[in-house]
Order: C-alpha cells, then sequence, then structure tokens
C-alpha cells in the first residue's frame, strides 16, 4: 500500500506467503495467506515502475476537456513505455 501526497509518499508492505488448503481433481488451488511480519513503514520506498508512475501522474497536473480523461491518462502513460490492460470496468 502506498500512501502518497505531492511531497512524497510512504510504502506499507503486508508480506505473506500463499499457504495451500487444497487442491481439486481438476488442479484448481484453494490457498490462503500466511501473514509475515510488516516492516516499518518506509518514507520514499522503492516503488515498482508501474506503481511509480501513477504516482508521478496522480500529481501532475493536466488540463483536460475530455469525456474520458482515464483514457487520456492511460494514453499519456503509454506514450511513455508502460503497458496498460484496462479491465471491462474501466474500458466503459
Amino acid at each position: 500500500m502506498v500512501l502518497a501526497t505531492r511531497d512524497g509518499h510512504v510504502l506499507h508492505q503486508f508480506p505473506y506467503n500463499e499457504q495451500l488448503l487444497s487442491r481439486s481433481p481438476e488442479g484448481w488451488a484453494s490457498i490462503a495467506p500466511d501473514w509475515r511480519p510488516a516492516p516499518a513503514p518506509q518514507p520514499g520506498g522503492e516503488l515498482v515502475p508501474s506503481i511509480q508512475a501513477g504516482v508521478n501522474f496522480s500529481f501532475t497536473p493536466i488540463e483536460l476537456d475530455h469525456l474520458d480523461p482515464f483514457g487520456v491518462t492511460v494514453v499519456l502513460m503509454e506514450e511513455d513505455g508502460y503497458r496498460i490492460s484496462l479491465t471491462e470496468a474501466f474500458a466503459r
């Protein structure tokens, strides 16, 4: 989880291992999280590039007079080299 403001961000990590509960004859697995101790919050903690881009774009002012500002943001991120795949909920 990332708490971000214009002045920076704090990374909160909640690590876990997957605990296998059962497996069906078809190969489907039921799993549960096995939570590990959480490290202390990390101000300015390293983010994977796609999340860092999302944080950066969240605070980049842009003038949009467009019916689909989210779609425009996706195009801007794609132009910066990020591969974006929208779910059905966002594709509308």
